[in-house]
């Protein structure tokens, strides 16, 4: 039986495929949502209570929210994009942000804080990653994950929340935004645009959102794993997902390999060690590379048609 659900960053890309599985299996939930977030899609489902904030969520009063030792999911952060990666906003918002919703689910008697991290807490380093590697980010984006990665922990500690921060790799798949690498490459190959791309010798691991949803559902009824990894532990290279690409939709689009050079710190293998989480959920990532990209190319192509 899933215990009671909170869901802190509802329109996500995480959090908004949390939802739709939530909701296909007639899972109530309550979503916690700035004011000015639009959820007009949830307005009308009566599995959904919806509690808004302006500024803050220390404005919402947790004796409106009757729960039952809820599980606290947090997929807020402002800044993920590459341009936004060195903003000054990710210490000064975020970090405040991560404190205040672990505040907020003392206030709601919550059972567990999930927050999703990032491999960017562990730097360049071009290896296949575990959790006790050494961490050195090299962005703000990265040291501000890892400070909430401490934060968080410490917080929930103090508290007596179980506590898990998923340091997730690359998650991909239907309605993520345009901006990211495969969604980007699928729109412009069905559109026939012309690519320029690197050589595409990265070796990254991406992981297919269905199965991320998995392991956050079944993360929600285990105790806390702490600070893990999240991912398929098996890297492939980009230059593979873009001929994939290529062949599933039939594009004629010119690929020009290797007319964009690698950026001076580009991370060529990030592939995640996933022993930690694999085995404290009994999880195991079920969609291959392949597959992933055949249905997120499905979605894309309902939608361009």
């Amino acid at each position: 039986m899933m215990p009671d659900i909170v869901i802190h960053g509802a329109t996500s890309f995480i959090g908004k495929h949390l939802i739709k599985r939530l909701l296909s299996e007639k899972i109530p939930l309550v979503v916690i949502s700035r004011s000015s977030s639009d959820l007009s899609a949830y307005q009308n489902n009566s599995l959904i209570r919806i509690f808004r904030y302006t500024d803050s969520v220390n404005e919402i009063n947790a004796k409106d929210i009757q729960l039952n030792n809820p599980v606290f999911f947090e997929f807020a952060w402002k800044g993920v994009f590459g341009s936004e990666r060195n903003e000054e906003t990710q210490l000064s918002v975020n970090v405040p942000l991560i404190r205040d919703t672990i505040q907020l689910a003392h206030r709601l008697n919550s059972y567990h804080w999930i927050g999703i991290g990032s491999q960017a807490e562990y730097g360049n380093l071009n290896k296949r990653i575990s959790e006790t590697d050494k961490c050195e980010p090299t962005t703000l984006y990265g040291k501000a994950k890892l400070e909430c990665s401490l934060l968080s922990a410490n917080l929930c500690r103090e508290y007596g929340l179980q506590h898990s921060w998923l340091r997730l790799f690359s998650v991909y798949g239907p309605d993520d935004n345009h901006e990211w690498l495969i969604q980007y490459l699928i729109k412009e190959m069905l559109h026939g645009n012309e690519v320029n791309v690197t050589k595409g010798e990265q070796v990254w691991d991406y992981l297919y959102i269905d199965d991320m949803v998995d392991a956050l559902i079944k993360l929600s009824g285990r105790p806390g794993v702490g600070i893990a990894n999240i991912g398929t532990g098996k890297g492939v290279s980009v230059r593979t997902i873009i001929e994939k690409i290529h062949e599933l939709t039939g594009s004629n689009s010119k690929i020009n390999f290797g007319v964009i050079p690698y950026r001076d710190d580009q991370v060529m293998l990030m592939e995640a060690d996933i022993t930690k989480l694999s085995s404290h959920l009994d999880w195991e990532p079920k969609i291959d590379i392949e597959e992933g990209l055949k249905r997120t190319v499905s979605s894309l192509m309902r939608f361009v048609g």
